[in-house]
């Protein structure tokens, strides 16, 4: 009698060498923006939310900077950047105007958002339904 649980079967074997080939075929523009697997599309949306959480928390650095004492100490330099170059109140406070209302579109609809819905969403609502991982090439 021979032990066949310590060989693998013909189609073990075959399914991954064909697995290994499809990978292989795959280029990264494919493999991560055209894919259709729930995990990859979550792991985007995850990524895309860590950079805007980074961009959103320098903006919050920044406005942290100014109001760590009374008056305008950075936002008249970051306002000679911007059109008009001129370092006034009246531009200081319309930039201080433009990094709070940035600030919080970015975190919210940008970060959480992005996060929570996209991110988790797809991670592991597919998960918890026990729904299959589908092929991300077709």
């Amino acid at each position: 009698m021979t032990d066949t649980a310590l060989t693998p079967s013909a189609f073990e074997a075959h399914h991954d060498d064909a697995h290994a080939h499809d990978t292989h075929e795959m280029s990264f523009f494919a493999r991560w923006f055209m894919s259709t697997n729930h995990k990859d599309i979550g792991t985007l949306y995850l990524i895309f939310a860590i950079v805007a959480g980074i961009i959103g928390g320098g903006i919050s650095g920044l406005m942290r900077a100014e109001l760590a004492q009374p008056g305008i100490q950075y936002l008249g330099y970051w306002a000679s950047f911007l059109p008009g170059g001129e370092q006034g109140l009246d531009h200081s406070l319309h930039l201080w105007n433009v990094l709070i209302t940035a600030h919080g579109i970015i975190m919210v609809f940008f970060m959480v958002m992005p996060a929570m819905i996209g991110g988790f969403g797809n991670w592991f609502v597919p998960i918890m339904i026990a729904r299959p991982t589908w092929p991300s090439h077709g």
